[in-house]
């Protein structure tokens, strides 16, 4: 072999290995039309200016998803009123307009999530964006090209109103602008991901949470594990150390096909901590080893990103991850 021929070969070994080590979440966007989207604050337009009929006028010409597109009464103008004067609501908004005097980092996330898409999906159209005060428990909604997100809910942890509304502590973690871009993510996987049956057994669900869960990553490359994860750092280390120990409490207490949703469902729901496993513990470990065996799937399969969402079958999935954590 010739030395310009070996260096060519080389060169490309280096490349070759360099790329392959690097985040396989990435593709080549270039070809996809770019999103540049612009959230509409329906949350600044009705509370930032007093509601007179003329400008209730104006904001339905805007904002016809919420204001509808016929004239109103006199009764369908008073409870916009008290809906603007309520004192709970109207704080939201006042710590909304501090934490968001604008919203342009947003807007570049959610462009980037939507390219991707784009990139994955290619009959997806650009949604218009919405920013509300929800004054509930609904962050996001996407359907029908509208994505509504009750921008209320990511004022950050320990914030007032979220203690008097008794908000837990575990789940304010997660109520930060830095979560917002998952939760979009997330309200789209519910839509392009199948749902299982209400009767799923418990490795049918770890497999759809993680499905869930590869959605998000595939649409936010860059995302932290943590954020991905909805885990604090601590206890995202804790599932990390103790990955074998919760595989082998799985298998040993054969819990992979129980069937009953709330006898299992403290291994997937939300809370501070799984309540058999001690309090020092993380919740949704389930969830958790699913995405390892969804990782391991497409680790030692073929199956495109589509292909994956779209397989229903869990066991062949568990079957052929050929997962086995590292002790």
């Amino acid at each position: 072999m010739n030395k310009q021929l070996f260096n060519y070969l080389f060169f490309i070994a280096i490349i070759i290995s360099t790329t392959s080590c690097g985040n396989s979440f990435q593709v080549d966007l270039s070809d996809i039309e770019k999103a540049e989207i612009k959230i509409q604050r329906y949350d600044k337009a009705l509370f930032s200016e007093e509601l007179t009929r003329e400008r209730l006028s104006v904001l339905q010409k805007q904002f016809p998803l919420f204001l509808g597109d016929h004239p109103m009464d006199t009764i369908q103008i008073e409870q916009i009123k008290a809906y603007v004067a309520d004192p709970f609501l109207l704080k939201l908004f006042q710590e909304t307009e501090r934490i968001y005097p604008d919203v342009r980092t947003q807007e570049k996330e959610i462009s980037e999530i939507f390219h991707y898409v784009k990139y994955y999906y290619s009959s997806f159209n650009y949604p218009e964006v919405y920013t509300y005060i929800s004054g509930s428990d609904d962050a996001v909604f996407y359907q029908d090209n509208v994505v509504i997100i009750g921008i209320d809910r990511f004022l950050g942890s320990g914030f007032e109103l979220y203690q008097s509304a008794r908000i837990p502590r575990y789940k304010q973690r997660f109520m930060k602008p830095d979560f917002m871009g998952r939760a979009v993510s997330y309200s789209m996987a519910k839509h392009y991901v199948p749902p299982i049956s209400p009767n799923a057994k418990l490795i049918e669900q770890m497999i759809y949470e993680a499905k869930l869960l590869y959605f998000i990553k595939s649409m936010n490359p860059d995302m932290s594990i943590e954020i991905l994860l909805s885990q604090t750092p601590e206890n995202t280390k804790w599932l990390q150390n103790k990955e074998a120990d919760i595989w082998r409490y799985y298998i040993e207490n054969e819990l992979l096909y129980k069937s009953d949703y709330l006898d299992y469902n403290k291994f997937i729901g939300d809370g501070p901590f799984t309540s058999v496993l001690g309090d020092d513990s993380a919740a949704r470990t389930g969830i958790y080893l699913g995405y390892q065996i969804v990782s391991a799937y497409m680790k030692k399969n073929d199956d495109s990103f589509l292909e994956l969402m779209n397989n229903i079958n869990a066991q062949q999935i568990l079957q052929q991850s050929g997962y086995k954590p590292k002790k």
